[in-house]
């Protein structure tokens, strides 16, 4: 991977970091999308990177924390992710070789639905553990982080209509995040593997996501994250339809 190309990488990975500490969303859509639609890698490689950065940003949190898991909520949501994982992944792997411009289309579509899911109020759900919508959360988070490595908008829109405490959201969603992104990893052999130049570059984007984590909690109290949130939206949205119209063929 040439130095430019590298440069840009970390700068896209600064921001994402940035918008997710400080919005609570969009590390993955915005790091999936914006790679896409710059060429910097290939999306089955991208996919990669997302789920190994975010499995290594958030796991020590989680390990910290797991007596606030909601524990029935965290078996129906992974048990129903793990099977539609494994479809999402194999659809990822036959559209990338033989319908990538589609893939991409799919890819914009998939963004602006997520867009859409997010801007849509949210209300508190009674009972709170009903296995139904945690089912549908979990089967839809596993086709989108099977497919883009992007497993959040089902599960957040799902978790945040829950009576619980916030605390308890997060920390259960980080955790839902965790085994579904080391899970993203293990198939990972099953397909296309990364190359090394890709795997360092993994690597080497570690310090970077750990440096603005910490940059984004010290700016939290001094930013609006309405505006922030706002601002990752419209990037998304922008980044969405661009990938829509490029790959269109007319």
């Amino acid at each position: 991977m040439v130095f430019e190309t590298l440069i840009l990488m970390f700068a896209l990975l600064s921001v994402a970091t940035l918008l997710q500490t400080l919005s609570g969303f969009g590390f993955g859509l915005i790091v999936v999308s914006s790679f896409t639609l710059l060429n910097i890698m290939p999306l089955t490689a991208t996919t990669f990177l997302v789920s190994f950065l975010s499995l290594f940003n958030s796991v020590s949190l989680v390990f910290r924390n797991t007596h606030h898991v909601n524990k029935q909520a965290f078996i129906i949501l992974l048990s129903t992710a793990i099977p539609f994982l494994a479809i999402g992944y194999v659809l990822l792997e036959y559209l990338s070789q033989y319908m990538s411009n589609w893939l991409n289309v799919l890819l914009g579509c998939v963004i602006l639905l997520c867009c859409s899911l997010l801007l849509v109020k949210r209300s508190v759900s009674s009972p709170s553990t009903s296995p139904f919508g945690f089912g549908v959360a979990g089967a839809l988070s596993g086709v989108l982080g099977g497919l883009f490595s992007t497993f959040g908008p089902p599960v957040v829109f799902q978790c945040y209509r829950q009576t619980w405490s916030i605390v308890e959201i997060r920390i259960t969603l980080l955790a839902f995040f965790c085994m579904t992104s080391l899970l993203r990893l293990i198939v990972v052999p099953f397909g296309t593997l990364p190359s090394y130049d890709m795997f360092i570059s993994t690597l080497f984007a570690v310090p970077v996501v750990l440096i603005f984590t910490r940059i984004g909690r010290l700016l939290s109290a001094r930013v609006s994250a309405k505006h922030i949130r706002a601002l990752a939206l419209l990037m998304l949205t922008l980044s969405g339809s661009l990938l829509i119209i490029q790959n269109i063929q007319i």
